[in-house]
């Protein structure tokens, strides 16, 4: 059985039992995935974390207020070289004096608040972009996660159906073998024929017990992509309308990726953080208040306690002239950065036309297949219900039976690929205009 590259990638050898409780349209599934998929989940705990981070940011252009505080105990008194003569001794002599008590406890109270800095508006308007990639990022997952559920599930409708036609088969083939072996012992064939035909049931048993293996497989797959436990049963409608895809029309819909939108908010944020860094040749001022009060002690019986306090206000002006060329330096990293979105987002965007047009051709072309292939899977169970019944006559041999029943097969196949085909391409169309999941 031959199974596309896509197809192998998303069959994962994941155990459990096949235990079915509940029924499931694709529809359905994509929901359930994006509410309890565990890899949207993160994303949504990371815009969490950015929209904290922009409080963070808001909080820069607040007032700040520090309150700080300190003890001091002097086991000595540190001293002061000062002139001899300012106390009444010989000039151009020095004496040591220590000023102040054993006990020193200060507190302070400081409060400051930014008047003029161009980086912290910067800083806001950088936060809330970030947010908005961060936004961008979730429904890029949930694009995903949608995507493989639906390949998931469109291979679980293939497999499903196959397993409906081997079935089939199985029971034509028995009922085949009877007839043969009745005819084996009233001496009308050969009892080659009856171990042809037990060769063919056997190798189709198996194809059928492979099938069966992959279908548990896929139904795992769509239980860990909807967050559904292993444990838990999971059924899914895996009937297949096939005029409803039949009628599916591909129009041109307006081009909403999510990708494209990721690097506009990235380009955008890049030239902000160009702008800040250009801030960083601008002086910033701030304001700021201090009230402090300080206490001086000494023990003993001859024991003081001063407080002393004090309060100010003042202006506070900070201007880096120079730092050694390194914003310069970021500045032309930063314009490389955006020449490299700019063409990123052009080759984005030829690619999204490349990936439209691939995919309605083939939408088109898998149109014609799949209603070729249903009249060739028509015909080849003509030709071999015909055959077996020309064999039972007697008018056909065993062989012609065998190959009318591999062509029944390869009909049938044929069908399948024509029908996956046929689905993918309207997903790669979905995927391509951006029409995945809705916005």
């Amino acid at each position: 059985m031959q199974f596309s590259r896509w197809f192998l990638f998303f069959i994962l050898g994941l155990s459990g039992g096949l235990a079915y409780s509940q029924e499931l349209t694709l529809n359905q599934l994509i929901d359930k995935a994006l509410q309890s998929n565990q890899t949207i989940q993160i994303s949504q705990i990371s815009e969490q974390q950015t929209a904290a981070q922009i409080k963070s940011v808001k909080a820069g252009a607040r007032p700040q207020v520090n309150v700080s505080g300190d003890y001091k105990r002097y086991i000595k008194i540190p001293g002061q070289v000062v002139p001899a003569s300012a106390f009444g001794g010989p000039d151009g002599t020095y004496t040591t004096l220590a000023f102040g008590l054993p006990y020193n406890l200060s507190t302070s109270l400081q409060v400051s608040q930014a008047i003029f800095n161009p980086s912290i508006g910067i800083g806001l308007k950088a936060a809330n972009l970030s947010l908005d990639l961060s936004k961008l990022q979730t429904t890029k997952t949930k694009e995903d996660v949608a995507y493989n559920v639906s390949v998931t599930y469109y291979n679980l409708q293939s497999v499903t159906q196959q397993i409906v036609f081997l079935r089939s088969n199985l029971a034509s083939t028995e009922k085949l073998i009877k007839v043969t072996d009745l005819l084996y012992k009233n001496q009308l064939s050969q009892g080659i024929d009856v171990d042809r035909l037990r060769i063919t049931h056997t190798q189709t048993k198996t194809q059928l017990q492979s099938l069966q293996a992959s279908e548990e497989q896929l139904i795992n797959m769509l239980k860990f992509l909807t967050g559904t436990p292993q444990t838990d049963s999971l059924k899914v409608q895996v009937a297949i309308d096939e005029q409803a895809i039949q009628q599916a029309l591909l129009q041109q819909e307006t081009v909403n990726r999510t990708d494209l939108l990721l690097l506009d908010r990235q380009k955008a944020l890049n030239e902000l953080n160009q702008r800040n860094t250009k801030a960083g040749f601008i002086p910033t001022l701030s304001a700021y208040g201090v009230a402090n009060s300080t206490f001086y002690g000494q023990g003993g019986e001859d024991g003081v306690f001063k407080h002393v306090p004090g309060y100010w206000v003042g202006l506070q002006l900070n201007w880096n002239i120079y730092d050694g060329s390194a914003r310069r330096a970021k500045i032309s990293s930063q314009r490389a950065e955006n020449n490299t979105l700019n063409l990123q987002m052009q080759q984005a965007r030829e690619s999204i036309s490349m990936e439209m047009r691939n995919a309605q051709n083939k939408f088109l072309v898998e149109q014609q297949n799949l209603a070729s292939s249903r009249e060739q899977v028509t015909l080849a169970d003509k030709v071999y219900t015909q055959s077996q019944l020309q064999f039972k006559e007697g008018t056909s041999s065993l062989t012609d039976v065998i190959q009318a029943e591999n062509s029944l097969r390869e009909a049938q196949n044929n069908y399948l690929n024509a029908l996956v085909n046929l689905r993918s391409a309207e997903l790669d169309w979905k995927k391509a205009s951006g029409n995945l999941i809705a916005k």
